[in-house]
């Protein structure tokens, strides 16, 4: 019961994380002759999207901009953690390798195998995710680690 209790808070977790860039979408819509700002107004903008294009799915090429942006902060604060973890609690530069090594398994897994699946991702956005992604630790790893 409790492994049970444990991966639902990891999937809820998980799905939260996925929503960050709609909870904190900063430019405001209009909804209903009511001005809003977060999730509710990037939904909206989604639909605008879909509707001006007369598509299903997508978002756009400033909605995808806007997201990949949090791609890269996430990216960022990956090689922050994983160097302070490295560095203070495991004390080597092969504890980093490991720890980048396991957010590029972990990522690689969820854009093109996880994403599709689940949400119906495209794999041309899986490979641009994925680049935003593994730039600044490719960056990080063959300029500053030494």
């Amino acid at each position: 019961m409790l492994r049970k209790e444990i991966l639902i808070r990891i999937s809820n977790g998980y799905k939260y994380t996925l929503t960050i860039p709609d909870r904190f979408y900063p430019f405001r819509s209009e909804i209903e002759g009511q001005w809003v700002r977060g999730i509710r107004s990037y939904n909206q903008a989604v639909l605008n999207y879909q509707k001006r294009v007369n598509a299903a799915t997508g978002i756009g090429m400033r909605l995808g901009t806007y997201r990949q942006l949090f791609h890269l902060v996430g990216s960022i604060i990956a090689i922050v953690v994983a160097t302070l973890l490295s560095r203070r609690v495991f004390g080597s530069d092969i504890a980093l390798y490991t720890l980048l090594a396991a957010v590029v398994i972990f990522i690689s897994y969820q854009e093109f195998s996880l994403h599709p699946r689940e949400y119906s991702q495209h794999w041309q956005k899986g490979i641009a995710d994925w680049v935003v992604w593994f730039s600044p630790i490719f960056v990080y790893i063959f300029y500053f680690v030494r």
